[in-house]
């Protein structure tokens, strides 16, 4: 964070986890945070098709960290230490989702339970608002066996998940999240059935607007949002910002953090 910016105080510091819906929605989910939260904000985003949250993850020719070990939390405590030396207690917000991806890469649902909490009591530390997406239940169970096949061997060529096992871990799966979540006082929810379609993993394009306003408007309870956030609206730039390490075609690329600033010092630090 620049020193000629220190004098001033954050809005708040924004935390988002996820995988292909956050990297599909990641525009909006800016423009969201950015109406959400008028003044200076933090935003601290670690996504990407296929993230997982325990395990460096495959997409074709790149690879990234896993979500608890990647720089964001680096990155995230030092912005924090910024704010308590200048005597300034920002509120944090997070956002966990995709949890049920890491079932692809045949991790068991105990396994991704321990990896999600690891990344919620470093929040949990931080006395963050926390909002958990639970796995679409709905949308796996109604699959069918050919679809699922089909499904699994478009986006996920190499996951050793059965039909059979899917039936049976991701139902586990969410009830830990959901009890995960209440014990440690975070919020959850269940994403609404008419957000997919014939595709069981992703949010249709149509629906992303209205599900992501419903969504991250949870870390403000019932409280209306009347204030309108900085002209410019949803940017589709922000898809193609880079995060601070990957590895593409086995050499490693690193790129310097933030990814992107505004002119009031605004920033997303990319993981």
């Amino acid at each position: 964070m620049p020193t000629d910016q220190a004098e001033i105080s954050d809005a708040a510091h924004v935390v988002v986890l996820g995988a292909s819906n956050v990297t599909l929605g990641f525009p909006r989910i800016v423009a969201e945070v950015r109406r959400l939260f008028p003044g200076r904000v933090q935003i601290f985003g670690a996504h990407g098709h296929g993230r997982s949250y325990g395990q460096p993850s495959w997409a074709p020719f790149r690879t990234l960290p896993g979500l608890k070990e990647c720089g964001l939390w680096d990155a995230f405590r030092a912005a924090r230490e910024t704010s308590r030396a200048a005597g300034q207690e920002v509120p944090v917000y997070a956002l966990l989702n995709d949890i049920g991806n890491d079932l692809l890469f045949g991790a068991s649902p105990e396994r991704i339970d321990e990896w999600v909490t690891e990344c919620l009591a470093r929040l949990q530390g931080e006395n963050a608002r926390i909002t958990i997406g639970r796995p679409p239940v709905f949308a796996l169970e109604r699959l069918g066996r050919t679809r699922f096949m089909a499904t699994r061997t478009f986006f996920f060529p190499k996951s050793p998940l059965t039909y059979e096992r899917m039936l049976e871990d991701v139902p586990k799966l969410d009830s830990l999240i959901a009890a995960r979540a209440a014990a440690m006082g975070a919020g959850s929810f269940v994403p609404r059935p008419e957000w997919y379609g014939f595709d069981p993993i992703h949010i249709r394009a149509r629906w992303r607007p209205a599900a992501w306003n419903e969504i991250l408007r949870r870390w403000l309870g019932e409280a209306m949002v009347t204030a309108e956030g900085p002209a410019g609206g949803v940017r589709r730039r922000h898809w193609l910002l880079a995060p601070a390490e990957r590895t593409i075609r086995g050499a490693k690329r690193i790129r310097a953090q933030p990814a992107f600033r505004w002119d009031d010092g605004s920033a997303i630090w990319l993981y």
